[in-house]
């Protein structure tokens, strides 16, 4: 079964009006199924291959001289990085021929650095999430009589395509075929026991700020370690490390980052929780909705974390889930996995006067809670937009 993507019409403008795109994301986002459906024409072929990243890589010319006048999807193209020299020269030949390189890649960030050397201004990025509710939802699923699967299950396309397919065995593969592989190779660890108790450290962690010395003693290896670890994943697209708002109160705010998963069901797979009453009933069940929220707000709204989406922590302790800056508006977001929320656990009154204070007196600051409904429900709070984004488009007033 195919679910429409959110991103397919950034994609077809991007095809358009450059002559490199560039589509990223982790693995199994669906990178290579979506460009392969919207170019049914266009020649694929897939550096996972070693022979043929070998060929490219080495003899990048040849590789591109046997695809001639072909639109072309080259497939996981960070394992041939030779291929972005030679393409800026090809391009430079015909800029006017739109769309005829179409590559994905599941490292971002490196990519991104040799994209930048070779290809700035011929090429347009785009980033691939895993499904959200909201494309869920309007595929022709039982989605909506199961919406709470979403919380433990996240949203990785085979999942919901395939009915037939066991989640826990999904995620077992999946680490052990890609993220000890891919990952593996780049961390260089000696035993895949310690990334594995990595990658545990990592979900516990969830929603917390990064303490590098803390994590390294759990693992016993260096901060740096640590460091170069959390990396790689943010890096390969498993993990975002969001930063905490400054505007004009650098004094006051921490600066260590907040740890978030790209996806709540490797998350909540890490976590041994493999369905909803584990879920509902797990000890980290509000940092599990945390981090769902968070991948709602990235995947459903034009936010990009630490451009316009931070969070906001002062040495009080004082702290608001997520802050989006878009223009004049400022949103607050305080995520809690209850129905019924006590508005004596919300820091917007405490917040608000020192954001006006410190700068941001001229947006208009708009305060959001992101709670668990199950049902739809006119509720509403007096002070406080109430959404729900399992059940409604993020951002969406009840």
């Amino acid at each position: 079964m195919w679910i429409e993507r959110h991103l397919t019409s950034s994609i077809k403008q991007a095809l358009a009006s450059r002559p490199v795109v560039l589509l990223t994301g982790a693995r199994q986002t669906g990178k290579s199924a979506l460009l392969q459906r919207l170019l049914p024409k266009a020649s694929y072929i897939t550096l996972d291959k070693v022979a043929v990243a070998t060929e490219a890589e080495e003899n990048p010319s040849y590789f591109f001289q046997q695809l001639k006048d072909q639109q072309a999807i080259l497939d996981e193209v960070q394992y041939a990085p030779s291929l972005f020299r030679e393409l800026k020269i090809l391009v430079d030949q015909n800029r006017q021929a739109y769309g005829h390189w179409v590559l994905t890649g599941s490292q971002r960030f490196s990519l991104m650095r040799q994209v930048q050397e070779s290809l700035a201004g011929r090429i347009s990025i785009l980033h691939l999430e895993t499904l959200s509710a909201k494309e869920l939802r309007r595929a022709k699923i039982s989605f909506k009589k199961n919406a709470t699967d979403l919380l433990w299950k996240g949203g990785y396309p085979e999942i919901w395509a395939n009915p037939k397919i066991h989640v826990e065995a999904y995620f077992s593969d999946y680490v052990q075929t890609y993220l000890e592989r891919d990952l593996g190779e780049l961390i260089r660890v000696n035993n895949l026991r310690d990334f594995r108790r990595f990658l545990t450290v990592c979900a516990t962690r969830v929603g917390q700020l990064i303490n590098y010395t803390d994590m390294a003693k759990d693992l016993a290896v260096s901060a740096n370690t640590v460091k170069q670890w959390l990396n790689v994943l943010e890096t390969s697209g498993i993990i975002c490390l969001l930063s905490p708002y400054y505007g004009d109160i650098n004094k006051r705010l921490v600066k260590a980052p907040k740890l978030y998963f790209s996806d709540v069901g490797l998350l909540s797979h890490l976590l041994h929780v493999h369905h909803f009453n584990a879920w509902y009933h797990h000890a980290q069940r509000g940092q599990l909705w945390e981090n769902f929220v968070f991948n709602e707000i990235v995947k459903t709204t034009d936010c990009v974390p630490n451009k316009n989406l931070f969070f906001y922590r002062d040495q009080n302790a004082v702290e608001i889930d997520f802050v989006i800056e878009n223009g004049q508006e400022m949103q607050l977001i305080e995520a809690k996995s209850a129905e019924q929320v006590n508005d004596r656990l919300l820091n917007f009154n405490k917040v608000k006067p020192l954001l006006a204070d410190k700068g941001a007196g001229k947006k208009n600051i708009r305060c959001v809670v992101a709670c668990l409904v199950q049902e739809v429900r006119p509720l509403r709070y007096a002070q406080y937009d109430l959404i729900n984004p399992l059940l409604h488009d993020f951002l969406l007033i009840v």
